[in-house]
């Protein structure tokens, strides 16, 4: 189920840049440029937390990224069952243990991604109308 969450978290993070092929919306065009800043500046945030714990105590003090989650969704949550699938429990695993740098750096990378994408399917929108009305 995680990894259910992780690709639905990681393609609504992509779809955000689609704000921009409404016209009328302008105001939310520089959404997911805001949100990429965001999840960059939050992977800093971890990194730095992470490094604190290398000059306190010796050891890197960052949170994994299942700590996090059951922080956030409290223990025993459906969402962190393991899945039935001996490979699919291996990945979970595996992706539970890394630190929450990782999730943030690839919802940072995949929204500045979403914002080039879709702003240029956008500029293709408004250069088609162009030439077709004018």
């Amino acid at each position: 189920m995680i990894l259910l969450l992780l690709v639905a978290v990681l393609a609504l993070a992509w779809s955000c840049g689609a704000i921009q092929l409404w016209p009328r919306a302008r105001v939310l065009h520089g959404l997911a440029l805001w949100c990429a800043v965001g999840w960059a500046l939050a992977a800093v945030g971890c990194m730095a937390y992470g490094a604190t714990g290398l000059l306190r105590e010796g050891a890197w003090a960052s949170l994994s990224t299942g700590q996090a989650l059951h922080g956030v969704l409290g223990e025993g949550n459906l969402l962190m069952r393991r899945p039935q699938s001996p490979a699919l429990a291996r990945a979970a695993g595996v992706y539970l243990t890394l630190d929450v740098v990782w999730t943030l750096l690839a919802l940072c990378l995949l929204q500045f991604h979403a914002h080039v994408f879709w702003a240029t399917a956008a500029e293709r929108r408004r250069r088609a109308r162009r030439t077709r009305g004018g």
